[in-house]
């Protein structure tokens, strides 16, 4: 109703006025994209004036996330930083999928965080604490984010990779995990190339270090970690996992994303497109009644499971 009001002005005002038609159609035009064009959403977690100490934390309620929903952001806004840390705390340790001690610049007004799976449930069940020092925070709040943050990502941003830099993840982002259940972990970037170097490590001394370039998967889009005789478990006893990265003689890049890679699981079916022709053979459907020519589907051949295209 609203723009078809808006057409029927726009053409008494354009028959009154016969050599504005085009500028009218324009007008029209950018009325209907308006009307159209999905507003981003945000929901307010917190607004006020809370002078940050590690003594003087700002607690944000579990009831506040009970809408939040993976992959979107979180933005705390503060003001007068004076190049301390923030970090964002959770059930007594640090809130899982973010980064351990991030540091502020002194004209830094926000800092964001992207939820993953385990950082929503770790919110909905024992909400936030935002703690560091150095800082006063003004405005909590979340809304539209990033797409693609599935179940198996622990930590996911944008964390500008220069000379020698270090994205420091929380070692709580891994809380929970089956390292069994995995083969690798993959390192997204925005990079498009392989020639920069890169260490992954959970300790700066003698045996912390658990690949580089050298040994690890490198493409276009993502630096894979093979877990293959690592024990993630032992290793991982320190507060955090690191990931330094040098550009080389490259562009500085975004590191966005540390996702797990699971192992292929073994079904046991048996992917086939010729029936079995031997009288001997004995195929039941899954109701457990014997078919003598099977059609597609699934069935159990001789004791076994195979699909039949």
């Amino acid at each position: 109703m609203w723009l078809v009001g808006c057409n029927f002005a726009l053409r008494k005002f354009s028959v009154s006025n016969p050599f504005n038609n085009n500028i009218m159609k324009k007008v029209f035009l950018l009325l209907c994209l308006l009307a159209t064009t999905t507003i981003a959403t945000a929901t307010d977690l917190w607004e006020g004036t809370h002078a940050v100490d590690w003594s003087n934390t700002l607690t944000i309620e579990a009831a506040k996330f009970a809408d939040a929903q993976v992959g979107q952001k979180i933005v705390v806004e503060f003001k007068d930083a004076t190049g301390e840390v923030i970090e964002l705390h959770s059930n007594g340790g640090m809130l899982p999928g973010t980064r351990y001690a991030h540091f502020l610049y002194a004209d830094q007004h926000e800092m964001e965080v992207f939820i993953t799976p385990g950082m929503l449930a770790c919110l909905k069940d024992y909400g936030m604490e935002i703690c560091g020092k150095g800082f006063t925070a003004t405005k909590v709040w979340y809304g539209d984010g990033k797409d693609n943050v599935d179940g198996n990502t622990v930590w996911t941003g944008f964390f500008w990779m220069d000379e020698w830099s270090t994205l420091e993840v929380a070692k709580t982002s891994f809380d929970g995990i089956n390292w069994n259940d995995y083969k690798a972990i993959r390192f997204y970037s925005e990079a498009n190339r392989t020639d920069y170097v890169i260490n992954v490590l959970t300790r700066w001394d003698e045996g912390g270090k658990l690949g580089d370039q050298t040994t690890m998967t490198m493409t276009n889009e993502y630096a894979e970690l093979s877990l293959e005789g690592i024990d993630m478990a032992a290793k991982l006893d320190t507060d955090r996992l690191m990931v330094q990265c040098n550009k080389e003689g490259g562009n500085p890049f975004n590191f966005t994303a540390i996702v797990l890679v699971k192992k292929e699981v073994d079904t046991g079916v048996r992917d086939l497109t010729a029936r079995p022709t031997s009288t001997a053979s004995k195929s039941f459907n899954l109701a457990g009644q014997r078919v003598v020519n099977p059609g597609k589907g699934l069935y159990i051949v001789d004791g076994r499971k195979c699909f039949f295209k």
